[in-house]
């Protein structure tokens, strides 16, 4: 997600699958705002990037965190187990309250397919507020497209298109060009596209869910 001038940007980095390596080493600096949700500190300490905040219930992770140095420099917000929201959710939360405006989600997919599925449907509840928000556990970004045309750069893997209901796409620059298709969320035929070329352009008429996957 590129950084734009007064948009205040957080990292919210979750538990679940996350290749790190090929992540790379995400720089703490192009955020305003850093929260490891649970066992995501496990991950931020990988990653060798400090938490700001760190929240979550900590059944994942196995322990309250603020033994360590780096943990006593962060905020810890225990929640309780039994609560209405994920700890990615209010984690994301956090980050809105505190007026930041784009959310890159590390992890948060693989393992249990329930959290995998809520992480992706809750991108719409972020726009429906104002918030653009993405997922990226280093093999796969997912971001939602609503009504606008998104520029996908060859990485030499796969991207997809899936209707959140139904929605139009027109894709140029790929290896299977469209011009306004309607798809609809219970035939997700969209699958496996591949950009010829430096770029391609998927422009979507309504809402949908965009992946891009690295081979």
């Amino acid at each position: 997600m590129e950084k734009k001038a007064n948009v205040k940007k957080a990292l919210v980095i979750t538990g679940g699958y996350c290749d790190t390596e090929g992540l790379g080493h995400p720089d703490a600096g192009d955020y305003d705002l850093v929260i490891a949700a649970d066992s995501g500190l496990d991950t931020a300490e990988k990653l060798g990037i400090q938490a700001d905040i760190i929240v979550g219930d900590f059944d994942s992770l196995g322990r309250v965190p603020g033994d360590r140095v780096t943990e006593k420099e962060a905020q810890v917000i225990q929640l309780p187990c039994e609560k209405d929201v994920t700890d990615t959710m209010f984690a994301c939360s956090c980050a809105a309250e505190r007026g930041c405006r784009e959310i890159t989600i590390l992890g948060g997919t693989g393992g249990r397919a329930d959290h995998t599925l809520s992480n992706v449907f809750y991108l719409e509840s972020l726009r429906e507020r104002g918030i653009r928000a993405e997922i990226a556990d280093g093999r796969n970004r997912i971001r939602l497209a609503v009504d606008e045309t998104v520029t996908i750069t060859n990485d030499g893997g796969y991207f997809s298109v899936f209707a959140l209901d139904s929605c139009i796409v027109s894709a140029s620059g790929c290896k299977y060009p469209t011009r306004e298709l309607r798809l609809l969320r219970k035939e997700p035929f969209a699958v496996s596209n591949e950009v010829k070329g430096k770029r391609a352009y998927v422009k979507v008429e309504g809402k949908a869910v965009l992946i891009t996957s690295k081979k």
